[in-house]
């Protein structure tokens, strides 16, 4: 049988592809963002106490009334956003599920999207997938900051759409007001839509609440926000992801996600919804503990020899392996997995282009004990 045209260029994920050579080795995998930060014991039982009573079977394709409302709830408490959860909120199977049917309800084959470099890889893979053009956007390091000139000047006859993620994976950027703010400017000019992920915006470092781009004056009407429980609740096997647009784009993600997947999982949208009802205390512990392994790691690199940028958000390190003799991502990867037995991800993996930069990501997303074993393996192996 003939393979569809939809996969054809399509790789195995290098993050995939690390955690198998990492598993054949005994390594530590700090590659894959697999989030193995325990949930809340809380939610775990109040979700087990419930589970015999909640409803097995579909939803509306839009989702549970309920976990929609919460929703609205906490996106206004957080983000200050005001949106009807009856007519502007789309559950979906995790956040990849929101980010696919978005592609799917309003843009063609052909058609392209801007991206920023570093961008998260599943983006462009999923662009690839739907036979849309991922438009690179390269952002210059170590700032990591949107430029208008570089913005403009990656717009073509094709462009339709521009993916912000804020938190950014793998760099750590949370994107500023002024950057945003042309962000919008230029996709009022040239009527893009804006699709931000903005699945780490619980987990952060720096100064100030999170600033979603759908806030920014001009942005709403064609704006779609995607988000998920999988991160800031330590869920990501439940697969709950939700999209919040304007009633008429919400109309159109709506129907995209029911041909797609029917519906979110039914009794975990209800479940989740204890998560939803966490209080503030909650996030702030959860940064708390996160800024303390996000210190751990880092020391640990710096110690090897490497330059660690330090992230203003998210679970990872982008770090620089310069310093370790590297001169591409692939040999430092190849180096901290022979030497340290610890395993990243090349930086070319977030590139459609050489970084020019000998990158890796780490991922932080782990238990504290392994975080040390890592990094004694990583002081130890690249002693030399």
């Amino acid at each position: 049988m003939q393979t569809a045209n939809r996969l054809k260029g399509l790789e195995q994920s290098p993050i995939r592809a690390m955690t198998q050579r990492c598993e054949a080795v005994g390594g530590i995998n700090l590659g894959q963002g697999l989030c193995r930060v325990p949930p809340s014991v809380e939610l775990l039982e109040a979700a087990a106490h419930d589970f015999p009573s909640i409803d097995h079977s579909y939803s509306y394709a839009e989702g549970d009334a309920g976990f929609r409302a919460d929703i609205a709830d906490k996106i206004l408490r957080y983000q200050g956003l005001d949106v009807d959860p009856s007519r502007q909120i789309v559950a979906t199977v995790g956040a990849t599920g929101a980010f696919n049917a978005v592609l799917s309800a309003f843009l063609n084959p052909g058609d392209g999207v801007l991206v920023l470099e570093p961008f998260y890889g599943y983006h462009v893979a999923c662009l690839r997938f739907f036979g849309i053009v991922p438009q690179p956007v390269r952002l210059e390091a170590p700032a990591f900051t949107v430029e208008r000139e570089a913005l403009q000047a990656a717009v073509t006859a094709r462009t339709r759409a521009i993916v912000i993620c804020t938190p950014g994976n793998p760099s750590g950027r949370r994107f500023t007001t002024e950057e945003l703010e042309v962000v919008v400017a230029v996709a009022e000019e040239h009527d893009l839509l804006i699709i931000t992920d903005e699945i780490y915006e619980h987990i952060y470092f720096s100064p100030g609440r999170h600033i979603s781009p759908a806030t920014i004056p001009g942005a709403a009407e064609r704006t779609v926000l995607i988000s998920g429980l999988s991160k800031t609740y330590s869920i990501p096997g439940w697969r709950l992801g939700y999209a919040v647009a304007s009633p008429d784009l919400s109309r159109s993600i709506r129907g995209a996600a029911d041909a797609l997947t029917v519906c979110a999982p039914t009794p975990l949208q209800q479940a989740a919804r204890h998560a939803l009802r966490f209080p503030e205390s909650y996030y702030e512990n959860l940064r708390d503990l996160y800024d303390g392994k996000r210190a751990l790691l880092t020391a640990a690199f710096e110690a090897a020899g490497a330059k660690v940028g330090k992230p203003e958000g998210a679970y990872y390190l982008f770090v620089d392996c310069s310093g370790l003799g590297a001169r591409s991502g692939h040999e430092a990867a190849e180096l901290l997995l022979e030497k340290a037995k610890v395993a990243t991800i090349p930086g070319e993996a977030f590139y459609l282009d050489d970084p020019g930069i000998p990158y890796v990501r780490a991922c932080f997303s782990h238990p504290d004990d392994l975080l040390r074993e890592a990094a004694q393996q990583l002081r130890e192996g690249l002693a030399s």
